[in-house]
């Protein structure tokens, strides 16, 4: 049995880095344009947004996504390493 051991704590990793994924780092209103992902610089905004960004990297305005996950595979288990452990599987 030991030899499935660390096939399944690989998987056990990328299941809780999936769901990892999907939680919210940060949210922001504002009416800027000076973004770094804004994808219309130019136009004003009369009104506030509402921008999300999800612990993959995902960022998105209103709920429509600006800019794509950024981590998948082993580099989304590789960022979900910098803030958990196994312990927090167990």
């Amino acid at each position: 049995m030991t030899q499935y051991q660390e096939l399944v704590l690989k998987r056990a990793k990328q299941i809780a880095a999936e769901d990892w994924a999907k939680g919210v780092a940060n949210i922001h209103l504002h009416r800027t344009n000076s973004m770094w992902y804004e994808p219309n610089p130019i136009k004003v905004k009369t009104r506030s947004v509402l921008d999300v960004t999800y612990n993959d990297g995902r960022i998105t305005r209103d709920d429509l996504e600006i800019v794509p996950s950024q981590y998948e595979g082993d580099d989304l288990v590789r960022e979900w390493e910098k803030t958990n452990s196994l312990e927090d599987l167990v």
